[in-house]
């Protein structure tokens, strides 16, 4: 299974970092953030994509799903399009269309909706039986959902938003690659919890009780950029196997 980090920024963009989206074999979207249609064409791969899995319903989560919509609707591109994510998804999105002028009718784009129940059971969707894709209510100031995608050899899982809980402990069972996130330094936990993220510690606390093989730490703020060197070591001490720190377009190979 092939990894692109599309964009890892937490929050806030920098001048580094886009919002948060990761590409599954050049196909399969884990949030869609402002930045992301760009770095899709940089790459390539902008007409693979087949898929996008939406965590929550925050503006650094999804909102350049319009700007994609956009290019497909624009370019004349022909495909069908899956978006799956929490509830009233597709409300969200169709009104963000129609407040910017779009057309109702996207041409040869056909949009696919797949909206998650709000359960706090594993759920699962299967994708042209390329994928399973599972996913897990989490515990954000508002409906958010992790992500687990599996092939036929290797699995991924992503956190979203999330502060931590035995829910993604649970998704993210043995997994190959844990993207979580890390938004604040240990220090700032107590305020990371209540606003619903994670410090670099929790989420070394995840991999290690999921027994993931590799933690990727992403959505740290802008704002403690200085502070990522220690945010790596505060998640070694935790967890003993490789704790990476997430880079826009870093690949990796499973």
């Amino acid at each position: 299974m092939k990894l692109v980090l599309v964009g890892t920024a937490g929050s806030i963009i920098s001048k580094s970092r886009t919002y948060p989206s990761y590409l599954i074999n050049d196909e399969v979207l884990l949030d869609c953030g402002e930045g992301t249609t760009q770095k899709l064409l940089k790459l390539d791969v902008i007409d693979n994509i087949n898929t996008i899995c939406i965590t929550h319903l925050h503006n650094d989560h999804f909102i350049g799903i319009i700007s994609l919509i956009w290019y497909y609707w624009i370019s004349g591109i022909s495909k069908e399009l899956k978006i799956i994510g929490p509830q009233n998804t597709e409300e969200t999105i169709k009104k963000i269309l129609k407040l910017a002028h779009t057309p109702e009718k996207l041409g040869s784009l056909k949009i696919q909706y797949n909206e998650l129940e709000d359960s706090k059971e594993i759920q699962e969707r299967e994708i042209e039986a390329n994928y399973n894709i599972k996913s897990i209510k989490v515990e954000h100031v508002f409906p958010a959902y992790a992500y687990r995608i599996e092939d036929n050899k290797s699995v991924i899982t992503y956190s979203g938003d999330t502060k931590p809980n035995q829910n993604i402990v649970n998704l993210a069972k043995d997994s190959d690659i844990l993207i979580c996130e890390a938004t604040f330094p240990d220090k700032l936990q107590r305020f990371a919890h209540k606003h619903g993220h994670c410090t670099s510690s929790d989420a070394a606390r995840i991999a290690k009780n999921s027994n993931s093989k590799k933690l990727i730490l992403v959505h740290i703020s802008p704002v403690f950029e200085n502070k990522i060197p220690k945010m790596k070591q505060q998640a070694e001490r935790i967890f003993e196997n490789d704790v990476i720190i997430g880079e826009d377009l870093m690949k990796l190979e499973i």
